[in-house]
Order: C-alpha cells, then sequence, then structure tokens
C-alpha cells in the first residue's frame, strides 16, 4: 500500500508545472448575433406551428471579403450555413455567425431572409493573442449593440 501511495504522488509531481500555460491552447471568439422576427402583429415568424412562419431552410448568410460577396457553406461545421435557429423562452430565434475577417477594418455579414428582405450587419472587433470578440454592431448602418453597454447579448427583435 506504501509503494502504490508513493507512486501515484510521484506521478502527480511529475504532472505539475511551475508555468503558467492556461491559456496558450485556449482563443475565444464572440462574433454572433441573435435575432427574433415578427410581423405587425407581433406573431413569431420563427415558430414552425405559426401558419405564417417564414422557411428558414431559405435563409443565406453572405459575407463581403476582399470587395466579394461569398455565400456561407462549411459542410464540416455544426451549422453549415451560418445560422441555426432555436427555441428561447416563449419564442424562436436565429443566431447568426458574424463575418470576423480579419482584412476587413469593418467586417460585413448579409442576411437573406428570403427573396425581397436582406439585412445588413456591419461590426468592428477587438483583436488579440488569444481570441477575436466583437466591440461594435450596425444593422442596416445604424449603430445597433456595443460591447459594454449593459447587455448580455446581441439580441435584436425585428419586425417583417
Amino acid at each position: 500500500m506504501k509503494n502504490l501511495f508513493l507512486i501515484l504522488t510521484a506521478i502527480l509531481f511529475i504532472g505539475c508545472s511551475d508555468s503558467d500555460d492556461s491559456n496558450s491552447n485556449s482563443y475565444i471568439i464572440s462574433s454572433g448575433a441573435e435575432f427574433g422576427i415578427f410581423n405587425t402583429d407581433g406573431e413569431d415568424l420563427l415558430d414552425p406551428d405559426n401558419s405564417d412562419h417564414w422557411d428558414t431552410s431559405a435563409f443565406r448568410v453572405f459575407y463581403l471579403i476582399n470587395g466579394e460577396v461569398q455565400e456561407v457553406y462549411n459542410q464540416n461545421m455544426d451549422n453549415p450555413r451560418g445560422y441555426y435557429i432555436y427555441k428561447h423562452a416563449n419564442e424562436y430565434r436565429t443566431a447568426v455567425i458574424l463575418n470576423s475577417s480579419e482584412t476587413e477594418e469593418y467586417p460585413i455579414t448579409y442576411i437573406k431572409w428570403n427573396d425581397e428582405d436582406t439585412d445588413t450587419i456591419r461590426a468592428s472587433f477587438q483583436r488579440t493573442e488569444n481570441g477575436v470578440i466583437q466591440n461594435t454592431l450596425w444593422l442596416n448602418d445604424e449603430l445597433v449593440w456595443e460591447l459594454g453597454d449593459n447587455t448580455t447579448e446581441p439580441y435584436f427583435e425585428l419586425t417583417k
């Protein structure tokens, strides 16, 4: 029993390190916005139980990169088209992954809801060695969100 204790203690000390490398392998990316979409009567257009709900499979997300509009699609991602729909409390929301391209000072994301309706999001980001964090968001050229303005998440209700 004493030998087992000594072996386990030795393994414990071998696994310890004096260096603080807790951040060396971690990377934070915060680049997203959430939307609730309602009609003028306040009905949730993302709710599949609503007879007037939108066909969310038709949504498309585009990034403007180096002057070229590129549709978001990556089959290896959980959300290959750059968005997902989920139930939040008593409403449905869509979460959109925003363009955070390093080549753009203010990366632009286009959200095409349908053939007639597209919204534009422009963002500014703080970049560090260990992360990318959105600072400011503009929706259709109107400042709508700033980091630290007492909001917990960039969430917007749209009336369509």
